[in-house]
């Protein structure tokens, strides 16, 4: 079947996107961090939910600068009072503050008792709808965010789930895939449900390769604000 010449641009322009890009940070040295600590990847996967991308992957860094090594073991021994006031004292913050110590202090706990302190082994030899469910059982983490991660592993840590997975994998429907599936003219209204269907019905064998693509020409260019138009590969 013949894709849409859009799709074809999409697909095209995902496969020049470097692993840096997906990993915007705010301090120098921080997405070392996240490519080096399979934890710290995890940490600010399962937190990114309503803020900017460059907080959320610069917040593992934070935290290592303030208590040292960044290691799950740290996280279950505390309160979630004791977390909360940690996360509070960072300079760039989780959205929902609250809500992140329950978040790390349960994704602590699976990696303790269910893989032996590695948080590698979430994912070593597991197919992506295993992934998925160990993430999507975690405090605050939905469907959206266990796409993603499944997504970066492959793109970014060059990690191989089969081909039958990737008629499985989706695109995590942000405020950012969202705008440009519109503008496209791939969905008639804001709404992530509409933004899946529609991934699925544009790339059935492996929706969520729409997923980085659109994500940055969303970030670069594809603004709410001032889109800049003129200069997307669009």
């Amino acid at each position: 079947m013949n894709k849409d010449p859009r799709v074809i641009t999409l697909l095209n322009f995902n496969s020049e996107i470097q692993p840096q890009e997906l990993f915007p940070v705010t301090q120098e040295g921080a997405a070392a961090v996240i490519e080096e600590n399979p934890f710290a990847f995890t940490l600010a996967a399962v937190l990114d939910r309503g803020t900017k991308s460059e907080i959320i992957w610069t917040i593992p860094y934070h935290l290592q600068k303030k208590i040292g090594k960044l290691s799950h073991y740290f996280f279950t021994d505390k309160s979630l009072m004791e977390l909360e006031s940690l996360f509070r004292s960072l300079p760039g913050k989780p959205r929902y503050i609250t809500d992140a110590p329950r978040t790390v202090k349960e994704l602590s706990q699976i990696i303790i008792n269910e893989f032996q302190g590695d948080a590698e082994k979430i994912w070593t030899n597991h197919s992506s709808d295993y992934v998925k469910s160990v993430f999507s059982r975690i405090y605050g983490v939905g469907p959206g965010i266990a796409s993603m991660i499944v997504l970066l592993l492959e793109k970014c840590f060059k990690i191989h789930f089969n081909d039958l997975d990737h008629r499985n994998m989706d695109v995590k429907p942000d405020v950012h895939i969202i705008r440009v599936f519109q503008r496209l003219g791939f969905i008639d209204f804001p709404d992530p449900e509409e933004a899946l269907k529609a991934a699925r019905k544009l790339c059935p064998d492996y929706p969520g390769s729409l997923d980085a693509s659109t994500w940055i020409i969303g970030k670069r260019w594809c603004t709410q604000f001032s889109p800049k138009c003129y200069a997307c590969i669009m």
